[in-house]
C-alpha cells in the first residue's frame, strides 16, 4: 500500500483543485458553486482590482454661481443654481446639456430638486412654496402649485415604481415641511391641465418636515399590499395597506384606513436614504438621527407585511471623530458619508471603515451627495461652486472575505462569485470553525472540499479518533474528485472508505446481536457499503484498474464477509467467481439464479454440466427460456454424462424442445436425441420421434441402436425409409413374425417403386406368401396375401411353395379363375396378330399404289417459290399439289435444317449436278444421291408440312437494312 499512498500524494499535489458535486447535510450546497474543471489555484487576493473601491475623479462640474442641490438618475445629473437656474447634464455625452431658467422674484431660491429614476420627470421645489416641473428633453419648467393649491416647501417625493413613459408620472406622493403627504399625477402631454389631480393624503399630528418619502410593493407586485416609508426628524412611519386599482386617489385606502407604525427618536436629523439591489428591489434604509446613522434591511415579504414592519436588522452606528455628515447614501454594501472636507465610506457587513477621501475646494464646503438608482457605477458630490464624481469599482470585491470573517460562510460562498481560490479558502475557513466547535461530521464536509492537504486532514480526523467523520471526509472528498483524470486518488480512497465498512461490520458481527437495534446497525452499514459499492462513479473507476479489484475481494476475504464479497464480484461482473461460491457452498439455485440474471452463453456451456447433475430440472426450465439464444450442440456434454432417471428425462425434455419447439435441424442433436428415446421402453415413442425427424438423423446410427435395443418395428421403418424393403420383409417376418408388418412395407415399396422394379415387388409378396405357407399354413390367409398382392402374385407363383401332396379344395377357385384368364389372354393375342396382319397388308396395297400414282403438270404451271415456269428446270410434285424447283427447294429447305443437315443437303446437291453435267444421270451413284436427297427435302411439303409450323415467327419482311432496302426497291 506504501507505492498506492505516494502515487496519491503525487496525484492530490497535481489535481488539488479537481472538484466533485458533493453530498451530505451542508456539501450539498455546493454542488453549483465548487467548479469540477481543474484551475490553477492562487490566493484570492491576487486576482483582486488592485483600483480603490470608491475612486475619486477631476472636477466634474465647475460653475460661477452657487450650487444649492444636486441629484442624479439613469445617468442624468441636475444642479440647481443659486441663481435660480437649472442644469441637466448628459454623463453619457449623448445628447447636449440643457439650462433651465426659473423666472422667480429676488430673494426666492431653489430649496430643493427631485429627479424620478428614469430621468424624464423633474422637480424643482423654492423656498417659497412654489413647486416646479420639467420634462425630459423640454426646456422650460412649468408652475404645478396652483393646480395643485400647494404654497408650501417640498422636502421629499416618491416617484411611482411602474415603468415609465413619456406621458405622464403616474401616481407620486409628495411630503411638505409641514408634515402634509399629497398624492398627484402630473401630464405633460395635456394642453389643458399639467396637473392631473391632487389630494392630500395625511397629516401628520405634528407638523414636522417629511425629509423622505419611499413607498415599496409586497413581493415586489402591485396587486399585493403596499407599504409607504416616511421619515421626519423625530419619527420613521410605515403605512400598510392595498392600493386601489379603478380609484383616482390610489393611495387613499393605504392612508386613510391604516394606523402607522413608527420609530421615534428624539434628537434626529432626519436624512434618509434607500439602497437597491435593482431598481425597484430595495435592500435597505439609512436614517440619520441625532447619535448616529440607524441601518435597516427592507424586507418586502409577506411575513414582513403581515407583521406590520418591513424594517429589520436595524444597528445604529454612532457618528466617529470626523464629526456629523452633511448628507449620506447607502450603496447595495456600504454606507455613504459626506462631511464638509472629506467622504467616508463604511461596509454595511461588518461596520468598518473602508475608505476615507479628504475633499478640497477653492470655494466653500462639500454639503450634497446624490446617488443613481438605476447605475450603480458612480455617484456625485457638489461644493457651493463644484462637482466631483466618485467612480465605483466592483464594490462587492471584499463581500465574501468579511462574511467569512463573520463566520457566515453560505453568504461567503454567495458573494465568492465562482472563484474557486476564495471558494477553497472559505471552506478551509469554515471546515477549522466547525472541528473547533466539535461538529465533527460538518467539519469533514467542508474540509473535503478546500484546499488543504488531504494527510493533514486525515490525521486530525484520526487522531480525534473520530472514524464516521473521517468516512465522511473520505466519500465526499471522493466525490469532490469527481470526473477529473485521478485514477490513483479515487482507488486510494474507495479501498480506505471500504477497509472502513468492513471493519465497522466485522466489530459489530463480534458483538452480541441479541439487542435488535445492533442488528439492525449491521445492516444498515451493510447497506451502505453496497450503496457505496453499486454507485455508478465507483464501478467505473474500480474497473479501469483491475489489481483494485483484486486487493478489494482480498481484504473482504480477509474479514470473512463471504456475502459481499460475492456481492462485489457480481457488481465487477465476474459471474464465475459467484457461480463457483455458490457452488462450493451447494447452494445451486443460486448460481442458476446468477445465470439466469447475466445470460451469458458461455457461462452456461461450462456450468450446465454441474448443475444437470444436481438441479436437472430448474436448469432445463432456464434453459427452455433462453431458447435460440443457447447452441444446444454445446450443451450437449452436459446431458453425455446423464446417469440417473430423472436427470435422463430433464435431457429428453431439453432435447425434444430444442427439435420441436425451436425446430433445430442439427444431426447430432437428434442423434442424441435418438439415443435417449430409443431407451424407453415405448416403441411408440421411438417410432413417432422417427417420423417426425427422419432427414435430419443418421439412419445408419439409428438402425444400429434400435438393434442393440432390439427395437424390432423401428428398424423395419428405418429399412424402409433406406429403400432397403427386402431387409424390413425379412426382419417383419423373421424377428416380429408380423405379416401385417410385412405386407405393410411391401405395399410401400409397391407405391413408390417404378415398373421396371416390379420384380422386386413381386419378390417381396412372394416372401411373404412363402412364410405364411411354410410357417402359417394357413390356406385362407394366403389368398388374402394374394388378393392385397394387388395382380402382382398369381395362384401359379405360390403353387411351388406347397408340398406334393396338399389339397387344393380351399383354393381350386382361384385356380380356375386364374386358367380363364390365361384363356382370356390368350384369345386376345390371337385377336391382336390377326388385326396386325390386316394392317401389314393395307400399308403394303398402298405403297404399290403410291409407285404407280402418276400427276399431270401443266406448261403453264410456275414455282411457288420463284414464280419461274416449273418446267424449265428439275422440280418437285407433292400430293398436295404444291410444286417447287429442286434447286429453289433446296435453297428454301436449307434455312430449317440443322446446320450438319444442311451441309449433308448443299453435298448432295452439287453431287447430283456433278453427275448429271457427265452425263451420267443413270449410273447407280446418281440414282442413290437423288434417293438420299428426296428423302431429305421431299419427306413432306415445305407449304403444308411441319416446316411451314415452324416459320411461323419469322417476319414478313428481313431485319437486315440492306435486305430490306433492296427488297424496297425490287417492289418500287
Amino acid at each position: 500500500m506504501a507505492g498506492l499512498w505516494n502515487d496519491y500524494q503525487e496525484d492530490e499535489r497535481s489535481f488539488e483543485s479537481s472538484r466533485f458535486s458533493s453530498t451530505g447535510s451542508r456539501g450539498s450546497t455546493r454542488q453549483s458553486t465548487f467548479n469540477t474543471s481543474v484551475i490553477n489555484l492562487k490566493d484570492p487576493g491576487d486576482t483582486a482590482d488592485k483600483r480603490p473601491i470608491f475612486e475619486k475623479e477631476d472636477t466634474y462640474v465647475k460653475e460661477t454661481a452657487a450650487i444649492i442641490k444636486l441629484a442624479t438618475a439613469n445617468r442624468i445629473l441636475v444642479v440647481g443654481l443659486l441663481s435660480n437656474k437649472v442644469k441637466r447634464f448628459y454623463t453619457q455625452a449623448t445628447e447636449l446639456d440643457d439650462v433651465l431658467d426659473i423666472p422667480r422674484p429676488v430673494g426666492d431660491k431653489i430649496h430643493n430638486i427631485f429627479l424620478d429614476p428614469t430621468g424624464k420627470h423633474l422637480l424643482v421645489s423654492m423656498t417659497s412654496g412654489e413647486l416646479f416641473y420639467g420634462f425630459y428633453g423640454k426646456q422650460t419648467l412649468f408652475s404645478c402649485s396652483k393646480h395643485m393649491k400647494l404654497n408650501v416647501k417640498v422636502d421629499s417625493v416618491a416617484w411611482n415604481q411602474t415603468k415609465q413613459n413619456d406621458i405622464d408620472t403616474k401616481e407620486i406622493l409628495i411630503g411638505t415641511s409641514l408634515g402634509i403627504i399629497y398624492e398627484t399625477k402630473l401630464n405633460p402631454s395635456s394642453d389643458k391641465q399639467l396637473v392631473a389631480y391632487s389630494k392630500i393624503l395625511y397629516n401628520l399630528d405634528k407638523p414636522e418636515a417629511i425629509t423622505g418619502l419611499v413607498y415599496f410593493h409586497e413581493n415586489g407586485d402591485p396587486k399585493q399590499r403596499t407599504v409607504v416609508i416616511a421619515t421626519t426628524p423625530t419619527r420613521i412611519y410605515q403605512f400598510f395597506g392595498k392600493m386601489r386599482s379603478n380609484d383616482q386617489c390610489k393611495f387613499g385606502a393605504i392612508f386613510g384606513e391604516s394606523f402607522p407604525e413608527f420609530k421615534e427618536n428624539i434628537e434626529s436629523l432626519g436624512l434618509m436614504a434607500v439602497s437597491y439591489i435593482k431598481y425597484p428591489e430595495p435592500r435597505s434604509l439609512v436614517w440619520m438621527t441625532g447619535v448616529g446613522i440607524q441601518y435597516s434591511k427592507i424586507n418586502i415579504d409577506s411575513l414582513s407585511f403581515d407583521e406590520g414592519n418591513v424594517l429589520s436588522e436595524n444597528r445604529l452606528t454612532p457618528f466617529t471623530d470626523k464629526g456629523i455628515p452633511v448628507a449620506i447614501g447607502v450603496t447595495e454594501f456600504h454606507l455613504l458619508l459626506l462631511y464638509e472636507n472629506g467622504f467616508e465610506a463604511k461596509s454595511l457587513i461588518n461596520w468598518k471603515h473602508v475608505h476615507y477621501e479628504p475633499l478640497r475646494t477653492m470655494g466653500g464646503t462639500y454639503n450634497t451627495l446624490a446617488l443613481d438608482p438605476m447605475d450603480h457605477s458612480k455617484f456625485f458630490c457638489s461644493a457651493k461652486q463644484s462637482i466631483i464624481r466618485f467612480k465605483v469599482h466592483k464594490e462587492e470585491r471584499n463581500v465574501w472575505r468579511m462574511y467569512m470573517e463573520l463566520r457566515k460562510f453560505q453568504e461567503a460562498e454567495k458573494y465568492a462569485d465562482g472563484d474557486q481560490a476564495k471558494l477553497f479558502e472559505i471552506a478551509s475557513e469554515e471546515g477549522d470553525y466547525y472541528f473547533e466547535q466539535k461538529y465533527y461530521e460538518d467539519a469533514a464536509q467542508t474540509y473535503a472540499l478546500s484546499h488543504r492537504s488531504f494527510e493533514e486532514i486525515a490525521l486530525k480526523f484520526i487522531n480525534e479518533g473520530t472514524t464516521a467523520a473521517l468516512m465522511n471526509f473520505l466519500r465526499t472528498k471522493l466525490d469532490s474528485i469527481g470526473n477529473s483524470n485521478n485514477p490513483t486518488q479515487i482507488c486510494m480512497l474507495v479501498v480506505w472508505i471500504v477497509e472502513i465498512y468492513l471493519s465497522e461490520i466485522s466489530s459489530l458481527e463480534k458483538q452480541q446481536q441479541s439487542s435488535e437495534e445492533k442488528s439492525d446497525k449491521l445492516q444498515s452499514t451493510r447497506a451502505d457499503l453496497r450503496n457505496f459499492l453499486s454507485n455508478e462513479f465507483v464501478i467505473r473507476n474500480i474497473k479501469k484498474n483491475k489489481p483494485i479489484i483484486k486487493v478489494i475481494q482480498e481484504m473482504m476475504a480477509s474479514y470473512g464477509d463471504t456475502s459481499d464479497m460475492i456481492y462485489f464480484a457480481d457488481l465487477m461482473e465476474d459471474i464465475e467467481k459467484v457461480i463457483m461460491h455458490h457452488i462450493h457452498d451447494q447452494q445451486y439455485t443460486s448460481a442458476l439464479d446468477t445465470l439466469r440474471k447475466r445470460r451469458s452463453p458461455d457461462l452456461f456451456y461450462k456450468y450446465t454440466p454441474t448443475l444437470m447433475k444436481y438441479i436437472p430440472r430448474n436448469t432445463v426450465d432456464i434453459l427452455e427460456q433462453f431458447g435460440r439464444s443457447l447452441d444446444p450442440k454445446r450443451l450437449l456434454p452436459s446431458f453425455i454424462h446423464c446417469k440417473t432417471t430423472d436427470q435422463k428425462e430433464q435431457a429428453l425434455r431439453y432435447l425434444q424442445f430444442v427439435v420441436f419447439s425451436t425446430k433445430c435441424k442439427d444431426e447430432a442433436i437428434h442423434n442424441f436425441l435418438l439415443s435417449l428415446v430409443v431407451q424407453q421402453d415405448d416403441e411408440g415413442l421411438l417410432l413417432d420421434f422417427l417420423d417426425k425427424t427422419d432427414a435430419n438423423v443418421d439412419r445408419k446410427y439409428a438402425l444400429r441402436l434400435c438393434s442393440e435395443h432390439r427395437k424390432w418395428k423401428a428398424c423395419c421403418y428405418i429399412y424402409t425409409k433406406m429403400g432397403l424393403y427386402e431387409e424390413a420383409v425379412k426382419l417383419a417376418l423373421t424377428k416380429l413374425g408380423n405379416v401385417h408388418e410385412a405386407e405393410k412395407t411391401a405395399v410401400e415399396a409397391q407405391s413408390y417403386c417404378s415398373l421396371e422394379q416390379q420384380e422386386m415387388i413381386k419378390k417381396l409378396w412372394l416372401m411373404i406368401a412363402r412364410h405364411v405357407v411354410e410357417e402359417e399354413k394357413d390356406i385362407k390367409r394366403v389368398m388374402e396375401v394374394i388378393n392385397r398382392a394387388e395382380q402382382v402374385l398369381k395362384i401359379e407363383d405360390i403353387l411351388p411353395f406347397f408340398n406334393d401332396f396338399f389339397y387344393i379344395d380351399d383354393f381350386k377357385d382361384a385356380i380356375c379363375k386364374s386358367l380363364e384368364i390365361y384363356n382370356q389372354n390368350i384369345n386376345q393375342l390371337n385377336d391382336d396378330m390377326k388385326d396386325a396382319t390386316d394392317s401389314a397388308e393395307r400399308i403394303h396395297n398402298d405403297i404399290s399404289n403410291l409407285k404407280r400414282k402418276n400427276c399431270v403438270v401443266e406448261s403453264s404451271k410456275n414455282c411457288y417459290l420463284c414464280d419461274i415456269p416449273l418446267l424449265t428446270r428439275s422440280f418437285y410434285v407433292f400430293p398436295c399439289s404444291h410444286m417447287f424447283h429442286t434447286a429453289c427447294l433446296v435453297k428454301e429447305i436449307t434455312g430449317y435444317l440443322s446446320k450438319r443437315k444442311a451441309e449433308e443437303v448443299s453435298k448432295i446437291y452439287k453431287l447430283l449436278l456433278n453427275l448429271k453435267d457427265e452425263d451420267q444421270t443413270r449410273t447407280e451413284s446418281y440414282r442413290r444421291a437423288k434417293s438420299q436427297l428426296d428423302e431429305i427435302i421431299a419427306e413432306e411439303c415445305l407449304m403444308c408440312g411441319e416446316y411451314m409450323i415452324q416459320s411461323i415467327d419469322t417476319p414478313f419482311l428481313p431485319r437486315d437494312e440492306e435486305e430490306f432496302e433492296k427488297l424496297r426497291l425490287e417492289w418500287s
